[in-house]
């Protein structure tokens, strides 16, 4: 089942109600209408009867697509879907003047990441003070072969290398947080006294401009478990436990209060 939602660019938030007569388990994703690799939100979820589920979007565009389809048999159209509007959930988080500037280049090209080319050379996308090269890969200096990961951040210039072969699988939302974590690297990490390298540093500063968004804390979940699922060392399993720590904490409002 496909539906079309006149989102008109707001920041809000959107319950989505299936009800079916049987147990059957959904897929959910929402995307920007009629653009590849747009996704904004993907779940999975088993109804058997009538459930809910939440999204949360600080961002839309004017129309995005809703599709709704039984893992099982996507031609099945026996069950209804609702939808219903609320105000989306930010709190009162504190931000400098480079995370606004650094926001709006990273919106700006998380949502076209999925449909815009990348460049051998590294395609540029540039606010003038931060700069983003989109390659198809990631390629070690060192020895010219390709690496896993979806973005790195030069620790003397600043430039953000994005890997197009990752990004296109992300949603909107998993991008964000990717691109705030290489971020807070160089622009948050040394205000706060910590080392440019610190990943635990970068790890939750990015999660505090996240969440304090009203993004979703699922779609942050998905991509760090996602790119430490590639390399399961022991540093980057203390890593997931401190973020889940950390949001848990956040949700409880340790860090910032509700807007």
């Amino acid at each position: 089942m496909i539906k079309y939602w006149n989102s008109d660019n707001r920041a809000t938030s959107l319950y989505v109600t299936i009800k079916c007569s049987s147990k059957k388990r959904f897929y959910l994703v929402v995307s920007e209408k009629d653009k590849p690799n747009s996704n904004y939100a993907k779940r999975e979820m088993e109804v058997h009867g009538e459930r809910t589920v939440y999204f949360s979007f600080p961002l839309t565009t004017k129309v995005m697509t809703i599709g709704i389809f039984n893992m099982s048999d996507k031609s099945d159209n026996d069950f209804t879907v609702e939808l219903k509007e609320a105000p989306l959930k930010t709190y009162n988080i504190w931000t400098d003047q480079d995370t606004k500037d650094f926001l709006k280049l990273n919106f700006l090209f998380s949502q076209v990441a999925g449909f815009e080319s990348a460049s051998k050379d590294g395609k540029v996308f540039s606010s003038g003070q931060f700069t983003i090269k989109y390659y198809p890969v990631i390629i070690d200096y060192m020895t010219n072969r390709p690496l896993s990961t979806p973005a790195r951040i030069g620790h003397n210039t600043g430039t953000i290398e994005v890997a197009k072969n990752k990004f296109d699988r992300y949603t909107f939302a998993e991008r964000v947080i990717i691109m705030l974590h290489e971020f807070s690297h160089k622009y948050r990490n040394p205000k706060l006294g910590l080392a440019i390298e610190n990943e635990k540093g970068a790890d939750v500063n990015a999660l505090y401009i996240y969440l304090g968004m009203g993004f979703s804390k699922i779609d942050a979940i998905n991509v760090f478990a996602n790119v430490f699922l590639k390399a399961q060392t022991s540093s980057n399993i203390d890593r997931m436990r401190n973020i889940m720590n950390f949001i848990q904490k956040f949700e409880q409002g340790e860090f910032a209060q509700i807007a």
